[in-house]
């Protein structure tokens, strides 16, 4: 049930479930099924491309001192963690796809899927987290100073990332490195009994949790906000307009980072559990296509589709912050402005000094001043000739 090439949930089927047929199985998609394969391979580097940058821009954001509220705080672990996981993801798309190999390694065959879970797990249980926040402040407004405060926010965000981090440390059992033939295995106990082991239960048990009932209790907290939004918005009254204006802004755009959250799982949940639906057909029958295969090929190509589409939520929510939140776009517009408007503020702070000769006192004692002139303005402190730039009398020559 994880996205596009998770590390656990391709391992759930058969494709990844012996690592003796794993090439063998890739080169039939490659040849009987090759736009999926290119799909797979060429689509998601525009997810990094659009997904870098915007998290680490989000990261930054979050954490000025503006932007350091309770959402805040959720919002830049969020931005964290998405970043860590495409990170991973890199790593992962070498390994499978790319055929680079960097995961058969002792210490890292045990300690990668770790990591790259716990910080796949995190990303939707943070988007839970602070849709329970905005539920609490908008539907029990009465217990947001109790419950809706950045210690809070800290506490949940260690909780839940310790929580992770125990639910998956269970992976650095279920994963081996055989020196022998230098490759990481799943250990041969823990896939005994094939769908009935030990490792397809747990795994199907934590992704059901975390693909399936994380997005609908998002689902069911944001339907009661945007209820209770409205109801309030018929009474708002004018002194509280100011304030209302700010929470309300503030609730469109976690009602929109929680919303493309479901719109980009839950299908991917859908699309994983079908998997026996259509399972691959005999592999001596190949080449010749039988119906079971043209079933499962054409459920890969779905697969693949929709679980790029699934990928972007780790990558796009700078872009929903972008379009929903005004303070978002100021602090980004703040952010950028040393960077790309740099040479532009500085050739409009820029002074152009000039300096003009002025003749004071009687015909007798006349004395020359030289005062400096900064963009058309005398800056009331004349300058002594003598101390300055020399002062041509009228009978020199310029030159």
């Amino acid at each position: 049930m994880s996205l596009n090439a998770s590390f656990d949930s391709n391992l759930t089927t058969p494709l990844y479930n012996e690592s003796s047929t794993a090439a063998i199985h890739y080169d039939i998609y490659s040849t009987f099924c090759p736009e999926a394969v290119a799909v797979d391979k060429y689509v998601t580097p525009y997810t990094y491309v659009i997904g870098f940058p915007g998290n680490i821009f989000s990261l930054i954001i979050w954490l000025q001192r503006r932007m350091r509220n309770s959402s805040g705080y959720y919002l830049a672990a969020l931005a964290l963690v998405d970043l860590v996981f495409l990170s991973l993801q890199v790593v992962y798309e070498l390994n499978e796809k790319w055929e680079v190999k960097c995961l058969d390694l002792p210490f890292i065959c045990e300690f990668y899927p770790i990591i790259f879970l716990t910080s796949q797990y995190l990303s939707p249980i943070l988007v839970l987290s602070f849709t329970v926040e905005r539920y609490i402040s908008i539907c029990h407004p009465f217990k947001r100073e109790a419950w809706c405060t950045t210690r809070n926010a800290k506490i949940v965000i260690v909780c839940t990332t310790v929580g992770c981090l125990c639910i998956n440390s269970i992976q650095g059992f279920f994963w081996s490195y055989d020196s022998q033939n230098k490759k990481c295995f799943l250990r041969g106990s823990v896939v005994e009994y094939g769908t009935a082991s030990f490792w397809t239960i747990w795994t199907w048990c934590v992704e059901a949790f975390v693909f399936l009932l994380v997005p609908l209790s998002i689902l069911y907290f944001n339907i009661h906000v945007i209820v209770e939004a409205r109801k309030l918005s018929k009474f708002e009254q004018s002194t509280l307009h100011s304030r209302t204006h700010r929470n309300s802004a503030t609730t469109v755009m976690l009602l929109a980072v929680s919303f493309y959250q479901i719109f980009t799982t839950l299908p991917v949940t859908v699309i994983v559990t079908l998997y026996y639906t259509f399972p691959p057909g005999i592999e001596k029958d190949l080449p010749e296509i039988t119906d079971a295969w043209r079933a499962h090929f054409q459920y890969y190509w779905a697969k693949t589709v929709i679980e790029e589409i699934g990928m972007t939520h780790y990558a796009g929510n700078f872009y929903i912050y972008m379009l929903t939140g005004k303070i978002f776009r100021q602090e980004f517009k703040k952010l950028m402005r040393p960077l790309i408007g740099g040479l532009k503020v500085k050739l409009t702070n820029t002074s152009m000094t000039e300096y003009s000769t002025v003749r004071t006192g009687s015909v007798k004692n006349r004395k020359e001043v030289t005062v400096r002139m900064c963009n058309g303005k005398s800056n009331g402190h004349p300058i002594d000739s003598t101390e300055s730039e020399p002062v041509l009398n009228s009978s020199e020559t310029q030159l």
